[in-house]
């Protein structure tokens, strides 16, 4: 927010000016507050067009149709004076972040982010039609990311400037790239126009900020735009054809907002992970004006206040950018603190304001190891040394100029949203299909036909597991077919053994085959459908948590829990390296504080999941950061201990869910893994105001540090922690360094490919004196010295 200019009033209607929200060609969008305490966005009409009485009149009928336009996703019309010297409407504020901002400064959204943002301002389109408005502005600096989704705001003004000065010949109305061809044609321009401008709106989201009929002149984008095909190589492959759909040229062959909002399946939308943390700490900036005493609202610094640090190659609007009109408000230094999140919300990550970064304190159980002698690095790189005097000081670099080279690389059938493995066989899977590849980078079997959810799969489900001898493969029937199957495959072959799909659970937006204990297979999932909790005739329909337990050999069900709960819940299952207890996460949000608050329960695997002990969550009533990665055995136990990362690590007691000790909390680890035999943590994390990446190593039983040192890395990316043959693997959006586990020192670096996000799958797996991640030009393998030579 900017300070009001000189010329500014202080007071429109019954509302105190605090600064401005934004400029455009239309008027000032001013922050307003009512004598009660009311924040409301005010945008004041310019005099010119107050002038004009043909366009009050439409003004005041455009003002009274978005009254009736009002739904979840828009920011309601609460008060307007139309007659006014200058006509004034009021909005509610929301505290937000506009997309174009959005995508500057956290790059392109995924996937499973565009699919969200489509259905959310679907719905609100269809709410705007239906009130006989039409946008006909549609674009992304008029797109609100906020707590509660993506909001559509100034509706009912572009269409009241018709036959004014501002749409006089050789004048353009809005944003060239993003007008349909109609609108570019002079035509009149109906609801499809709005569709299209979504199109264009997500392809810019999609591509990190790259409008699909390109930039220059105005008018020669409108003539790209009436005469020339969109660029959409950019953008991702799963939404394209959706993209493509909404810029058809002609308004009869673009979906309707009711069939986008449809056919991507977004449910409740609530707190969670769509949101990127640097996001997220900016729109807690935005909400902080709301309070009426607040310090900071009656006199807004100028410019925009920092934000942390953002990763390579991108870059966020300075104080010197000029205004825009969006109602994005900046206060004061930014909170970096970490955010909540939620597993089940259908929003993703990477762009965003409102929402933490992943969701909710998950529970990580790390099957052990103790820390080994150290080794020989490979490849030319630095000796092993000793860890700092100090081993919590983080300052020392783990990085390095040893780069690794791949013994091979092979081509992908389609993008890998994860990897796993066993010998000499390693499992890729995608959006639709699984398949093995052997050490020799040389096809085993597949890809198989395994539809994942995209929204499973932006939450960070996992759909693959194995074992020595089998596959286990979690997902849909088909494109169409939303229930859930378990399929076991042989490791060797991929011939078919067995397919699991209980008849009850019909439909389940997301579920992860997690890991194996006690000669069983687990799955665990979030689920909506009918069941028969008690009485078999009579159906419940419900939202839920299940586990499966389920016979490897058989395919049979041995046991299952479903437990109902309702959409402000989400659960969590972890799967220990050993013993008969798994652990078992229900949190829910508070949507008033987003923070989280937990339960924790020991589930006793020879006794159909009965409980044996509840606790309060450590960490509960946090802000916490996101989701960790794995949860398999090597990542949620070590030492005979669960190991649950929330607002920091814990180590919790399997007999009796108390925390037997906790790292210090300065860092906000997001994923832990242990070595072999159980006796060290190796745990990777960040402080966002530092702009730090951070490794420790820990003491399994006590929790005593053995080493810290620092990355060269943003803080707000996805980062996971792997350890195989000696070494230590530490990935930050895609970008993996090789540490000795005895002390960190660095061995080696490679640059994977990103996996897009903070909350899908990181896609590497480590094994068999090898580790595997996708390239550009596909999947590579590197040896656990880095030497490309190998006989």
């Amino acid at each position: 927010m900017r300070r009001l200019e000189p010329a500014d009033p202080t007071r429109i209607g019954p509302y105190a000016l605090l600064g401005r929200l934004g400029a455009g060609g239309m008027g000032v969008v001013y922050l307003g507050r009512s004598a009660g305490g009311r924040t409301v966005a005010v945008k004041v009409v310019r005099p010119e067009l107050a002038a004009d009485p043909g366009f009050r009149a439409r003004f005041r009928a455009e003002v009274n149709a978005a009254r009736a336009a009002s739904s979840a996703f828009t920011a309601p019309v609460v008060d307007a004076d139309t007659d006014a010297p200058v006509p004034w409407m009021a909005t509610a504020f929301v505290p937000g972040i506009a997309l174009d901002e959005a995508v500057r400064l956290v790059g392109a959204f995924p996937e499973h982010v565009l699919r969200i943002l489509a259905a959310g301002i679907a719905e609100e389109l269809r709410n705007i039609h239906a009130a006989g408005l039409t946008h006909r502005d549609l674009k992304p600096s008029n797109v609100l990311l906020a707590l509660d989704g993506p909001h559509v705001i100034d509706f009912g003004i572009a269409r009241a400037a018709d036959g004014t000065a501002l749409t006089a010949e050789g004048t353009v109305l809005g944003s060239a790239a993003f007008m349909s061809p109609e609108q570019a044609s002079g035509e009149r321009a109906g609801p499809p126009s709005d569709v299209f401008s979504l199109g264009s709106t997500l392809a810019y989201a999609g591509t990190g900020g790259t409008a699909p009929f390109g930039g220059g002149h105005p008018l020669q984008v409108l003539y790209q735009v009436v005469h020339e095909e969109p660029d959409l190589a950019a953008v991702p492959a799963g939404v394209r054809l959706l993209v493509a759909a909404c810029l058809a040229k002609a308004p009869g062959d673009r979906p309707t907002p009711q069939q986008l909002a449809a056919s991507q399946g977004a449910g409740p939308l609530t707190p969670g992970t769509w949101l990127h943390p640097a996001l997220v700490a900016a729109i807690e900036e935005a909400a902080a004006v709301m309070a009426p005493s607040s310090a900071a609202a009656a006199q807004p610094p100028s410019g925009l206040s920092p934000l942390p640090p953002l990763p390579p190659g991108q870059s966020a609007a300075g104080p010197d950018s000029p205004p825009t009109a969006r109602q994005t408000v900046r206060l004061g230094p930014v909170d970096v603190r970490p955010r909540p999140g939620r597993r089940k919300l259908l929003l993703g990550l990477a762009g965003g304001v409102v929402v933490a970064a992943a969701g909710g304190g998950t529970v990580f159980l790390t099957g052990g190891g103790a820390p080994e002698k150290p080794t020989t690095p490979g490849a030319g790189g630095p000796p092993a040394t000793a860890p700092a005097a100090d081993p919590t000081d983080s300052s020392r670099s783990l990085d390095t100029d040893v780069v690794a080279t791949p013994l091979w690389t092979v081509p992908l059938v389609e993008p890998v949203i994860a990897l796993t493995g066993s010998g000499d066989t390693v499992v890729a899977a995608g959006m639709t299909g699984v398949w093995a590849v052997d050490r020799a980078g040389q096809t085993r079997w597949g890809p198989l036909t395994n539809y994942t959810s995209p929204s499973g799969a932006g939450l960070g489900d996992r759909p693959v597991a194995v074992d020595a001898t089998m596959a286990y493969l979690m997902g849909y029937g088909g494109p169409g077919n939303l229930t859930y199957a378990l399929k076991a495959v042989d490791l060797a072959t991929g011939a078919a053994a067995w397919t699991l799909s209980p008849p009850d659970l019909h439909v389940s937006p997301s579920a992860s085959v997690v890991g194996l204990l006690d000669g069983l297979v687990y799955v665990a999932g979030e689920a909506k459908g009918t069941f028969h909790l008690a009485d078999p005739t009579a159906p419940v329909t419900y939202a839920a948590a299940f586990v499966w337990a389920v016979e490897p050999a058989t395919g049979r069900l041995r046991w299952q829990l479903v437990r109902p709960h309702d959409v402000l819940e989400n659960s969590r299952l972890s799967v220990p390296s050993a013993g008969t207890r798994l652990l078992f996460e229900t949190y829910a949000m508070d949507l008033t504080t987003y923070r989280r608050t937990g339960k924790l329960e020991a589930l006793d695997t020879g006794n159909g999941g009965k409980s044996l002990w509840e606790q309060l969550a450590p960490g509960s009533g946090a802000l916490v950061p996101g989701l960790p990665y794995f949860a398999d055995g090597p990542h949620t136990s070590a030492g005979g201990y669960f190991l649950h990362l929330a607002d920091r690590l814990y180590a919790v007691d399997p007999a009796d869910g108390k925390v037997v000790w906790q790292s210090a909390g300065e860092w906000n680890f997001r994923s832990a893994v242990a070595s072999p035999d159980g006796t060290a943590v190796f745990a990777v994390g960040s402080h966002y105001a530092k702009g730090v990446v951070v490794v420790q190593s820990f003491d399994a039983r006590t929790g005593a540090v053995h080493w810290s040192g620092s990355l060269p890395s943003a803080p707000l990316l996805d980062m996971a922690a792997h350890y195989a043959d000696g070494t230590v693997y530490i990935w930050v959006h895609g970008k993996v360094w090789a540490l000795d586990p005895a002390t960190g020192a660095p061995r080696w670096t490679f640059g994977f490919h990103p996996n897009g996000g903070s909350t899908t799958p990181v896609p590497y797996w480590a094994g068999g004196g090898r580790i595997y991640g996708p390239t550009d030009k596909g999947l590579a393998a590197i040896a656990a010295d880095g030497k490309a030579a190998h006989g």
